[in-house]
């Protein structure tokens, strides 16, 4: 009798491959949060843009004979990793057409958790002009989080809730405390 590990093998190739693009994805996030993400040269908005463009390519590519990826196939960090192109990819009709799939893997368990669909959803409705559902999209304006118009606020934390997420405040608290701008000793990044 063969146990579970056996039966599904992770696609070592595939992973690596999602993994290394978001590690570029996330390494130059990180330069222009040092560089202060409201007063970052140009120079260095061009190379996340490219880094961006180059990252959504690659995925196109390996996704154009399949829907997605599996959770069994490139284990629950390279989901997390094609996840993370996705969302800052600048194509918003990819973000649009993966959306259903990314909630159906959601509902399925199969390694996309409900933050990462509030995201994609509340993108896909940004870039639509529409307001957000979750709160998950902020600007950061004169020191402070201001949030992109949300659909209905007032219940706001119960759809939060139901993709097992914080509520607004600690969310906003939490914003303050990754960007600079409020010390939240309650909140540890590490």
């Amino acid at each position: 009798m063969l146990s579970f590990g056996a039966s599904a093998e992770i696609n070592q190739a595939l992973q690596k491959q999602l993994l290394t693009m978001a590690e570029l994805d996330q390494s130059i996030r990180k330069e222009l949060g040092e560089a202060g993400w409201d007063k970052a040269p140009k120079e260095l908005l061009d190379k996340v843009s490219a880094i961006d463009e180059k990252n959504t390519s690659k995925l196109k590519s390996m996704l154009s004979n399949r829907a997605w990826f599996s959770k069994a196939e490139v284990g629950i960090d390279g989901i997390g990793a094609a996840f993370l192109i996705i969302q800052h990819s600048p194509d918003n009709e990819l973000k649009e057409r993966m959306l259903p799939v990314l909630k159906q893997a959601y509902l399925n368990g199969d390694g996309v958790s409900g933050q990462e669909v509030a995201l994609l959803t509340d993108r896909v409705l940004i870039s639509k002009g529409q307001q957000q559902r979750y709160g998950t999209q902020a600007d950061i304006r004169d020191g402070k989080v201001i949030f992109k118009p949300i659909d209905d606020p007032t219940t706001v934390d119960e759809r939060r809730a139901e993709m097992k997420m914080p509520p607004l405040e600690f969310y906003r608290k939490l914003l303050e405390e990754m960007y600079g701008i409020t010390d939240h000793p309650e909140i540890d990044l590490n």
